[in-house]
């Protein structure tokens, strides 16, 4: 199984911060994602604090991937998270999608060399969400 990063929803973290701070905060969703954009330790300190039982805060984004697989280790994927989604591409090539809440709970599910995959693709979109699954945090 090979897995290429192809693109994501961008500003993932600072939405989710955004989304955190929604609730404790009277200020307007769009301000306070504009002030967020600005100040990068901030959105870090707030993602940090994230607790999986909050995970709807991690379906506000999509993640994509090409993915090279046969069929039954697509079937084993979608038997283990019915949230990714799958388009054929070709043979043995698909497009594969999901959310953040997605991929962290099925890392969290069972640590293996495509979770690990999984965890290497977000680092750069989600820093510090990637930080805590390597953690073993969330």
């Amino acid at each position: 199984m090979k897995l290429k990063f192809v693109a994501y929803t961008p500003n993932v973290e600072t939405l989710i911060a955004t989304a955190m701070l929604t609730t404790t905060s009277g200020a307007k969703p769009s301000n306070l994602f504009h002030r967020l954009l600005q100040n990068r330790e901030k959105v870090s300190r707030v993602v940090g604090r994230l607790e999986v039982q909050h995970g709807s805060i991690l379906e506000h984004n999509r993640l994509c991937w090409v993915l090279e697989a046969v069929e039954g280790e697509v079937l084993d994927i979608l038997l283990r998270c019915r949230f990714f989604s799958f388009t054929r591409l070709g043979e043995s090539k698909w497009l594969m999608s999901a959310n953040l809440r997605t991929v962290v709970e099925f890392v969290e599910s069972r640590r293996d060399p495509f979770a690990e995959e999984l965890i290497e693709a977000i680092r750069e979109v989600a820093p510090t969400v990637c930080r805590g699954l390597r953690r073993g945090k969330r």
